[in-house]
């Protein structure tokens, strides 16, 4: 895009943004879009601005940019310009909490994952919460609004099951199991393969000690936890991280980190782990503390030698990192004011609006530009937000509660799909009180709702 063709879009902006002033706020307004225009995403304005409420040409974007709550000005040397409308209150959410089948599970769900219109729910439960529907040994299926049981009645646990992830047609599942509930199918240490209706032990007997955390790149599965080794010892070196391809596993470089993963997170053929670690187990690659790259076999450290506690939650959205934890600075201390949440894109860190939140983050899922962030939270870090109890939504650069001011406990799992999030923890209505029969695993509706809003078509380019 030439400059002519970008301030003639600019215009265009300034012309409908000044228009819209004068109608009357019950004005619903629709989406205006350029003759010709393909359907694009929605874009917040307030990323593409410089300080003093220009456009950032520099920056690369493709969209369409929502003007709802802001005032546009037109300045003879710098063009427009935009700022916040006060007088314009943000769109209120119209979420809605629904429990699931059977009121939900008897016990803490801990992982969760989508495929097709089937959603797998892994925890410490065994059946439904009203007892109707048994066999649902620490995992289970739900579709159609119908709870069903894996083969041989699920798996049987010390622990629970804490991780879950797809490749085509198989569900991959881990956790702190040795064989199926029934013990029918053993070698599953740790971690197995559910395809087909049946289970089935990865190499070697899986590996010999907890999965926490599975991320999928391509056909290959990275898989974080607290082993070392495969379950037979035939394959060494996979200190709490490893990949499994083709059926065999393999070490990372280094021979992996030297503790515990509690996260992964994909961005393009980049693998972002998170957890307890510091370096790699051979002390050839430092300063990876709590979070480090792996990309093109190598370890990397991030800006300022990662974070100061540990990493729980990695969510990826564009080209933004987003960890959650126990963490409120860099692993230097140079950068604050992180509390449990932090963004990284560009190689820096920062802050999130309010500090963050006032406690530990467990879970993070994208849906679109929004951000849902899951824990043991009740307030952004200053307070300035309230009723943000166990889960919020970071959307534009700000916190907002969801329904009834979020759930009564615990959220460790969070998934999304369409315009439903699904998510799952320790608690068993919503914080109001209003919302009963969500034991240990809810639905959130996320109904899309005309708002007072225009959206024009946009590419910067430099």
């Amino acid at each position: 895009m030439n400059t002519k063709q970008f301030n003639h879009i600019l215009n265009l902006v300034v012309i409908v943004a000044l228009a819209l002033s004068w109608l009357p706020a019950t004005t619903p307004v629709t989406a205006a879009v350029l003759p010709g225009a393909p359907a694009v995403q929605k874009l917040p304005v307030e990323p593409l601005l410089n300080s003093d409420g220009t456009l950032n040409t520099r920056l690369g974007a493709n969209g369409a940019l929502d003007l709802c709550g802001w005032n546009v000005t037109l300045d003879s040397a710098r063009g427009p310009i935009l700022s916040h409308n006060a007088s314009t209150p943000a769109a209120p959410d119209t979420d809605t909490w629904s429990a699931m089948a059977h009121n939900g599970l008897n016990n803490k769900v801990s992982a969760l994952s989508v495929t097709g219109s089937d959603l797998y729910v892994g925890g410490n439960f065994t059946q439904t919460a009203d007892g109707a529907v048994t066999g649902l040994n620490h995992i289970a299926k739900y579709s159609g609004g119908t709870w069903s049981s894996l083969a041989h009645n699920g798996l049987y646990l010390y622990g629970s099951v804490t991780a879950l992830a797809v490749i085509g047609s198989d569900l991959y599942v881990g956790g702190q199991f040795t064989q199926t509930a029934d013990g029918a199918v053993t070698g599953l240490n740790y971690i197995a393969r559910y395809s087909g209706g049946t289970w089935s032990a990865l190499a070697h007997n899986g590996l010999n000690g907890l999965v926490s955390a599975l991320a999928v790149i391509g056909s290959d599965l990275y898989v974080g936890g607290r082993f070392a080794q495969t379950g037979d010892g035939a394959v060494t070196g996979l200190n709490y991280i490893a990949k499994y391809s083709g059926g065999a596993w393999s070490a990372l470089a280094h021979n992996g980190l030297n503790n515990y993963v509690y996260a992964l997170a994909v961005s393009g053929s980049d693998l972002y782990a998170g957890g307890d670690f510091g370096q790699t187990q051979d002390g050839a690659v430092t300063g990876l503390y709590r979070i480090a790259k792996y990309s093109g076999g190598a370890w990397s450290a991030l800006a300022h030698n990662g974070l100061n506690n540990s990493v729980q939650a990695l969510a990826v959205s564009g080209s933004d990192l987003y960890a959650g934890g126990k963490f409120f600075t860099t692993g230097d201390w140079t950068v604050t004011g992180m509390d449990y949440i932090a963004k990284y894109s560009s190689g820096a860190w920062s802050a999130l609006a309010h500090h963050g939140l006032d406690n530990y983050v467990y879970a993070l899922a994208v849906n679109g530009s929004d951000l849902y962030v899951g824990g043991y939270f009740a307030q952004t870090a200053d307070g300035a937000v309230p009723n943000l109890v166990s889960i919020a939504k970071y959307s534009g650069g700000a916190w907002s509660a969801l329904a009834n001011n979020g759930l009564n406990d615990g959220v460790s799992a969070l998934a999304v799909t369409g315009s439903d999030l699904y998510v799952g923890g320790n608690f068993t209505q919503t914080a109001d009180g209003a919302v009963t029969g969500l034991n240990f695993i809810a639905r959130l509706g996320m109904p899309v709702t005309p708002h007072h809003s225009v959206y024009l078509p946009l590419v910067i380019k430099h």
